[in-house]
């Protein structure tokens, strides 16, 4: 018997994005939306009552409004993936990437109540994350992220913006160095102290590289670029979805690595760009900001919840 999902903010960037993921999965049917209606309490509470799963595609704060509807449905309550920030470092909640580990896939598994990492995060925690575990790296250690994103990822207001004829075509922000996506990167990698982040957004629609520049004696170990490369491809041997490039494998025919490569996928690339004669490196991750960093990763979650093939429908 198919599920059934009610995508609560579906006419937003990620909500029309997991609707049209969602449209070409066997085993789901997607419940109609009265758009007069759906901020209506009563109405909202009668569609999580109706459904299986119900992906909320929301601003934090009305997000927390809906999970608290479904709260007092208790047994009836569906199976919750919720793609804002609200819950990404509730211990409560299993977080949605389960490439960080077999903790975080098993809590995965059989949840109801998931929240779907950000599409930043997503990239630098995949990079993070098997040096932490491995201890090449301490928690205390003053990590840099440096990450491009399309504009996609600014949702409706960007989206229209770029598409304006006098635009800028690239800049950086969050300059007073606190993005929203800070907590989660720390609270999941344990770090201890918060990594500085600078984020910009490219004249291009979709697709994200997250990169993180490290010097060799910044390890704990004695390292070179093979050591990492062949770190990354361990702790990735089991991923369907996260795969790590061999050298310069993941640039184009000019030798520019692209952030768009991976578009309308649920596929994240990690690549080690390295100099051992300056014993200098740079991991880079490149996804979708759409797919693997939303809505991608949301249905994935999803499939490995309800006790399906992970790849089902992505």
């Amino acid at each position: 018997m198919k599920k059934n999902i009610f995508i609560d903010g579906e006419s937003g960037t990620t909500g029309l994005q997991v609707y049209e993921r969602l449209s070409k999965h066997p085993n789901v049917n997607i419940l109609s939306v009265d758009n007069e209606k759906r901020k209506n309490i009563s109405y909202k509470r009668e569609m999580l009552a109706s459904c299986d799963v119900a992906f909320l595609c929301l601003p934090d704060i009305s997000a927390i409004e809906t999970v608290e509807i479904a709260n007092q449905l208790k047994e009836k309550s569906p199976l919750i993936i919720d793609a804002s920030t609200a819950h990404r470092t509730n211990e409560e909640w299993s977080y949605g990437l389960p490439e960080l580990g077999k903790i975080y896939k098993d809590k995965i598994i059989g949840s109801k109540r998931i929240a779907v990492p950000g599409c930043y995060p997503t990239g630098a925690n995949l990079i993070i994350k098997p040096l932490i575990e491995n201890e090449y790296i301490s928690p205390n250690y003053p990590i840099i992220i440096s990450a491009v994103s399309g504009y996609s990822g600014g949702g409706k207001d960007l989206i229209n913006y770029f598409n304006e004829e006098d635009h800028e075509p690239f800049f950086t922000y969050a300059l007073n160095l606190n993005h929203k996506h800070l907590p989660e990167i720390k609270f999941h990698n344990n770090l201890t102290l918060d990594p500085i982040f600078m984020p910009s957004v490219g004249d291009f629609i979709q697709g994200m590289i997250v990169s993180i520049p490290i010097h060799f004696s910044s390890f704990i170990k004695k390292i070179d670029t093979n050591t990492i490369q062949g770190l990354m491809e361990e702790f990735y041997s089991d991923s369907h979805f996260v795969s790590v490039l061999k050298k310069d494998e993941g640039l184009n025919s000019k030798g520019f690595f692209r952030p768009d490569n991976l578009v309308n996928t649920n596929f994240l690339d990690i690549s080690i760009f390295g100099n051992d004669k300056n014993e200098q490196l740079i991991i880079s991750s490149r996804l979708d900001n759409l797919g693997k960093g939303a809505s991608g990763a949301a249905i994935q979650c999803m499939n490995l919840a309800l006790g399906y093939s992970e790849n089902l429908g992505l």
